[in-house]
């Protein structure tokens, strides 16, 4: 069963690119103007992993629920949030190995359709999925196909040589990206059930990357509370442990301003 967590709406949607993203158990739509880039509209649904399956019977069920998915764009950009993707240095990357590079991190049972976005010395290479690439372009033409990863990296990525890990939460599962000296070492996405599961993974990745939790800077958001065990948990363990910074300028839609910015802005602060 579909469940509408967020729909909020600006009375105009006129001029607006609308963004899709697609996860294992949710599916997110938003709209940004072109002129202002300020984000007019917002909606997420949730659902279970098993319901997934048949995209196509998803889509129809959110539809009955979304304003933004029944309303027609000039442009529509899809952004995929699955575990098939890689990050490969540009110096090392061709397009004739790309299969060989997905069988090998992945295995062999994988479509054979990928889809690569570039970010500065590195490629960010990404199954595409038929079934709901299909399926989502029934609804709206899509102009273009970005992975997560990149979205998110494109936004995290500067010139400085802090050290600092990126947590991104969504219901039940987390995206970390990892960076030593301004360098990216990781960015991948981790389960969890409990919040010690959660700890256990970061602490983990700081013996493994020999990064010094008193020199790190950790920055939370997605779908985490303040007030929860999980960032109470997390804020005990990791000293320079912060709310990720957000451009509250960017979320025109009034209906915004009721809810923590930071359950948004991964989704739509970063720009693609």
């Amino acid at each position: 069963m579909v469940r509408k967590t967020f729909g909020i709406y600006s009375e105009d949607l006129s001029g607006c690119v609308l963004f899709i993203e697609t996860g294992d158990e949710y599916v997110a739509c938003w709209c940004k103007r072109n002129d202002t880039n300020t984000i007019n509209a917002f909606e997420l649904f949730t659902f279970k992993q098993t319901d997934a399956y048949n995209f196509e019977n998803l889509l129809k069920e959110i539809q009955l629920h979304s304003r933004l998915l029944t309303t027609t764009f000039d442009k529509a950009c899809c952004i995929w949030s699955n575990e098939n993707c890689i990050c490969i240095p540009t110096e090392f990357y061709n397009d004739d190995a790309a299969t060989s590079y997905m069988k090998f991190m992945f295995g062999n049972d994988i479509e054979t359709s990928f889809y690569k976005n570039n970010l500065h010395d590195y490629e960010v290479l990404a199954m595409l999925p038929h079934a709901a690439s299909s399926a989502l372009r029934n609804y709206q033409p899509i102009n273009n196909n970005i992975h997560k990863y990149y979205q998110l990296l494109k936004g995290q990525q500067n010139e400085s040589e802090e050290n600092k890990i990126h947590l991104v939460f969504y219901y039940s599962w987390f995206i970390v990206s990892v960076f030593k000296k301004g360098a990216l070492q990781l960015i991948q996405r981790f389960f969890y059930r409990a919040p010690e599961d959660a700890l256990y993974h970061v602490l983990n990745i700081c013996k493994t990357y020999e990064l010094p939790i008193e020199e790190l800077n950790v920055y939370v958001s997605g779908m985490i509370d303040i007030s929860s065990p999980l960032y109470e948990t997390l804020r005990g363990y990791l000293n320079n442990f912060s709310i990720e910074p957000v451009n509250k300028e960017l979320f025109a839609a009034e209906g915004f301003h009721d809810y923590p910015l930071h359950y948004f802005a991964s989704f739509v602060q970063y720009e693609v």
